[in-house]
Parts: structure tokens; sequence; C-alpha cells
């Protein structure tokens, strides 16, 4: 194998250090630290096709693999970045179980296994949509709710606390009976 050829093919897979990231023109872009060099910046590999796009940003000083198809240590596509001493797998992830941790601390999780999924927002969670339907053999909502809007119960209503409107308390509210008198609702 003449040495060309040989360098050539040390060089299709390097890992590497994120210097620098950039957004342009609908592009990804990176430079990467490998060894002693910086390279040009290269796209970052994403999810994109006319089914779904998905992106994820790289930052500087992430681990990343890069691939160079020719060997030439200047052109070539940023795989990814790579589990290391400054980010490790998520806590929780397993053979059954997809976990994201975002920055803030936002945890989305799913367990094929438990058929569990999990999202733990610390901030809003805003869904917007033409219809949403929701079933469920139980549903517990624990929170001061708010309804904008009409309400449409079909099935009884329970109400452990006490009911009010915009005229007072219709719990303990009194009946003018036929009498003069004054009596509890039966």
């Amino acid at each position: 194998m003449s040495a060309e050829l040989l360098r050539r093919v040390n060089n299709l897979i390097a890992l590497g250090t994120v210097t620098e990231s950039k957004s342009a023109k609908g592009l990804s872009l990176s430079r990467v630290k490998i060894l002693n060099r910086v390279t040009d910046f290269l796209p970052v590999m994403q999810s994109a096709n006319s089914f779904k796009t998905h992106a994820v940003p790289i930052r500087p000083g992430e681990q990343v693999v890069v691939l160079h198809p020719f060997g030439e240590g200047d052109s070539g596509v940023i795989l990814g970045s790579i589990f290391n001493k400054g980010e490790k797998e998520p806590t929780g992830y397993g053979d059954f179980k997809e976990v994201t941790i975002y920055e803030d601390g936002t945890v989305i999780s799913y367990d094929t296994e438990s058929k569990v999924m999990e999202i733990d927002a610390v901030g809003t969670i805003n869904i917007t949509c033409k219809n949403a339907n929701i079933q469920a053999q139980n549903t517990v909502i624990t929170s001061t709710t708010t309804h904008i809007g009409n309400v449409t119960i079909d099935g009884n209503l329970e109400v452990s606390g006490d009911i009010t409107d915009s005229r007072g308390d219709l719990t303990g509210h009194q009946h003018s009976d036929t009498d003069g008198a004054t009596s509890l609702p039966r």
C-alpha cells in the first residue's frame, strides 16, 4: 500500500472537538479540532428528508466523529456527538428506554417495555391543534384549572368542594319556598 493511500485510509474517520459552530444558508456547520489542526466548516449530519427534519445544535467543546469520505481532512461531514466525560448517558437510559434531557432540565422519556411516556417540563407546555382527543381509562389532573369557553359534560358531575358562579355560592344557597320561608336545596 502506498504512503498516500495509507494516509487517506487513516484519515477516513476521526474523533475531534468542536471549536466553532454556525448556521449558514440553512446548513448546520462546525469546525473541528482533530489532533493539531482545525478543519474548515463541515456540515453536521442531521435528520432531514421529505418526511421530516430534526436538528440538534452542536456546540463548541463537544466531542464528535468526523467522516472524511476521500481521506482528505478539509472535506467531510460531522456524524454527531459522542458520550464522553462531560456528556454522559442520561439517567434512566436503557435497552428499552429512550431519554432526552434538555439543558434546562426538561426530560422526555419513553419505555417500550412498560409502555410509559413521561414528560417532565420545567417550563410551560403549549399545544396548538385543530382538534384534541384524549382517551384514557382514568385521568387525574392535579392543578388549578381554567377553562375558557363552554363546557359540555356527558355524564355525572361529582364535586367534593363548593360550587360557585358569578352570583355566589351554589353549594349552600337557600331556596324561597311557596309559603315565604327559605330552605336549603334538596
